[in-house]
């Protein structure tokens, strides 16, 4: 009697071990519990938004990541020191650098900006220019590291 008793409890300790993380992650998903950290630099797009729903008029999609800086009407300080870093940036990307596009679009309607677009067309994130160009490097070289699209 013993000895079978010892079966059913290891069945019952392994269903215990593979349902209670998908139960507590089911949990804060569907209650919509996120982290307090983000590991992102800038600030990430609902899913969905496409870069077409910006209204940028001189935007393109050519199925490679995209990083625009948004120029206002008033290029700022920031906005200067954000056109000349961007070679630079993209230089320091190394061999994943061919997998990005840099684009530069005036925009009346948008503040001065860095926004990151999929190779899709979908929105990423939004950088603000205030941010040291090391924090969007390392967004950039995570996310192409782990992306295999584009």
């Amino acid at each position: 009697m013993g000895s079978r008793q010892f079966p059913r409890t290891i069945f019952w300790l392994v269903w215990a071990v593979a349902l209670v993380p998908l139960l507590v992650a089911s949990l804060s998903f569907f209650s919509g519990w996120r982290p307090d950290q983000q590991i992102s630099q800038g600030e990430l797009y609902q899913p969905g938004v496409r870069l077409e729903d910006l209204r940028l008029s001189e935007y393109q999609v050519e199925g490679s990541w995209q990083l625009i800086l948004l120029v206002g009407q008033q290029c700022n300080t920031e906005c200067l020191n954000w056109q000349s870093l961007l070679p630079g940036l993209h230089t320091s990307l190394g061999k994943d650098r061919d997998r990005l596009r840099l684009q530069q679009i005036k925009t009346g309607q948008l503040p001065n900006s860095l926004l990151l677009a999929d190779p899709r067309g979908f929105m990423v994130a939004r950088y603000d220019l205030s941010l040291p160009p090391q924090a969007v490097l390392k967004d950039l070289k995570r996310l192409l590291k782990l992306s295999k699209v584009g």
